[in-house]
């Protein structure tokens, strides 16, 4: 069964954006640490708030450039004028929420994991659904004092444990599993 797995970032004082909206996500060291192609492996189909896939300037650029090349599921926000390029690997799907999102995930995903990708939207849309198994979260030493909080939702229906930790130069890398 393929499991739910949230993706995200947040400085020390709980945001995942500065007050410009730019993620702290750190991508780049990720990349040099070998943190991302298992998530990428193990990836099936990814799910991705409206707002993340607009943060691309091109979206011809997913198709061939993104660490991603399976389904990618956008929600929220309208269908753009033109489908962005896709390449045999990668597809995509706009749907009008966080739910009809998962949903067609599920059944494009096989036996591989749903990958939930953006900014806070998304995992707060996420962890509201209460369907979430995994998280890698991805705590950046900064204090930003305002911006976008990644975790601004009700409260929270699903306890975690933490299984792993990895430290980098520039966050601390914490693997959490649904209980």
């Amino acid at each position: 069964m393929s499991s739910v797995v949230l993706d995200a970032a947040m400085s020390i004082d709980g945001f995942w954006a500065d007050e410009n909206g730019n993620s702290i996500f750190p991508v780049e060291e990720m990349h040099r640490a070998g943190l991302i192609a298992p998530l990428v492996l193990r990836t099936g189909a990814v799910v991705m708030s409206r707002a993340s896939f607009d943060m691309a300037d091109d979206p011809d650029w997913f198709a061939g450039n993104y660490e991603y090349q399976v389904p990618v599921l956008v929600f929220g926000g309208e269908r753009p004028d033109t489908q962005p390029k896709e390449n045999g690997l990668i597809s995509f799907a706009f749907l009008p929420d966080f739910t009809a999102a998962l949903t067609a995930a599920r059944q494009v995903c096989g036996e591989r994991d749903i990958m939930i990708i953006g900014e806070a939207s998304a995992a707060q849309s996420a962890m509201e659904s209460g369907e979430v198994d995994e998280i890698y979260l991805r705590l950046v030493p900064r204090f930003l004092g305002k911006g976008i909080a990644l975790f601004d939702t009700p409260a929270l229906n699903r306890d975690y444990r933490r299984t792993s930790v990895t430290m980098t130069k520039e966050a601390t890398h914490i693997h959490l599993t649904a209980l």
